[in-house]
């Protein structure tokens, strides 16, 4: 009896050392960037006193923080989610309908980008959206362009890039659900009359909305956040939060505001993910023949 209470009593405290790591290398960071961004930029990059809005009111009167950097993080990142989603859940649904020994290979594919630095997989995408890369070479060849377009240093090639770098993810995401959902269902609805593109909508597409809203958070998340693909596929034309939260830091050695940039584009990832998600909740509530119609 001593014994198990002993050993139930010893598990409780297995979460320490995950927690401690969560604090000492998350959260007080978070709360000095959070401390920071209401400070001033003294001479020398230094952080002083007094504690201010100026920062956050800066931020938020300034047409180009406002409308231009701020609006064309969301407007890429929302529309790279949307493609990554959709070109993941066609890839998670060929892996599943695949062969039982096929399935693991084709899973091994979908990771090996996952094991490439990140810099490299970008540097190729470069060489293939390049004047003298295949996509050009391609056009050519088909007679749609006489001439080498430009490909690269643009909102599409980010767009491009941000789509690739989030599709293994959502493939990822969406297999195991997927994967999950019987046959025997598919089947029952086709025995009462349903073709297969009302049992994909009706049965298959609503059981794997829990699939699509965790590959859609994952997805959201990344593209928010990104840095790599912004400066190399854009160029330094396409700027992104996280590219001039970093100049801010650096180049301008202007930390509190870097740390303003950082949370606001924080804040309004969170906000677009609670947003998302009370959307696919209120979806997932409706009744059937609501959702149908």
């Amino acid at each position: 009896m001593n014994t198990n209470i002993s050993a139930k009593g010893g598990t409780q405290f297995l979460f320490v050392p995950a927690l401690l790591i969560l604090v000492v290398f998350f959260f007080i960071p978070l709360v000095l960037i959070v401390i920071f961004s209401f400070m001033t930029s003294g001479q020398a990059g230094a952080v002083e006193m007094p504690m201010t809005l100026a920062n956050y009111n800066h931020f938020l009167t300034d047409s180009y923080y406002l409308k231009d950097l701020l609006w064309r993080t969301v407007r890429l990142s929302a529309l790279a989610t949307f493609f990554a989603v959709i070109i993941g859940y066609i890839g998670a649904f060929v892996i599943t309908r695949a062969s039982e020994k096929l399935q693991p290979w084709l899973i091994f594919l979908n990771m090996c980008p996952l094991w490439v630095n990140l810099v490299i997989r970008t540097l190729s995408l470069m060489v293939i959206l390049g004047r003298d890369g295949p996509i050009n070479h391609l056009l050519i060849a088909l007679g749609v362009t006489e001439r080498p377009i430009q490909l690269l240093y643009n909102e599409t090639a980010v767009l491009i890039g941000m789509v690739q770098v989030s599709i293994p993810f959502v493939v990822l995401s969406l297999y195991g659900v997927l994967k999950s959902i019987p046959r025997d269902l598919e089947h029952a609805a086709m025995s009462v009359g349903a073709n297969p593109i009302s049992v994909f909508i009706r049965v298959i597409l609503p059981l794997s909305v829990p699939g699509i809203f965790a590959g859609s958070i994952l997805a959201l998340g990344i593209n928010m956040e990104s840095f790599v693909v912004p400066i190399l596929l854009g160029g330094g034309r396409v700027r992104f939060m996280s590219v001039a939260a970093y100049e801010m830091a650096t180049v301008s050695n202007n930390l509190p505001f870097a740390a303003t940039i950082g949370m606001i584009l924080l804040i309004v990832t969170l906000l677009m993910l609670g947003v998302y998600q009370w959307l696919v909740h209120s979806v997932s509530r409706m009744p059937t023949a609501l959702r149908s119609a």
